[in-house]
């Protein structure tokens, strides 16, 4: 292969993968589309909006997880808290079956469930890599 052919090559090979890193979304991005594709939206405001369906718990946090994978993730007898650098996404048991679905911002989500998550994650730190993640043996964390 001449010099100009392996430049070509790797230009190609670089220009390719550039396509493939565009064409991706943030797992913020890429968690609100599986849940605004998947399931039912109730009500939206802002960052805030809120999704129902007849899934289990479990079964809509693996899908959310099949997305991208959580940064945080606590579980407890209110349902399921998955923190992204951006987003955070509750999902509780609905009381007619299946379950409730809560997408919101870090910050909103930091005021709607804190009781739940500052002891579990630790306080506010503009992103869940950013805030102190508690004591403890590590569990929930």
């Amino acid at each position: 292969m001449t010099a100009r052919r392996a430049r070509l090559a790797v230009t190609a090979s670089v220009l390719a993968a550039a396509l493939t890193l565009s064409a991706c979304g943030s797992a913020d991005e890429d968690v609100r589309r599986v849940i605004s594709d998947n399931y039912d939206l109730v009500s939206s405001s802002g960052d805030y909006s809120s999704y129902r369906t007849e899934d289990s718990v479990d079964t809509v946090a693996a899908i959310v997880e099949d997305a991208a994978e959580a940064g945080r993730d606590h579980e407890d007898s209110t349902g399921r808290y998955l923190g992204y650098e951006d987003t955070m996404v509750h999902i509780e048991p609905s009381n007619t079956g299946g379950s409730d679905i809560e997408v919101t911002d870090v910050r909103d989500g930091y005021d709607r469930w804190g009781p739940v998550i500052i002891p579990i994650w630790g306080g506010f730190g503009g992103g869940y890599r950013s805030g102190f993640a508690g004591g403890g043996s590590g569990g929930g964390k």
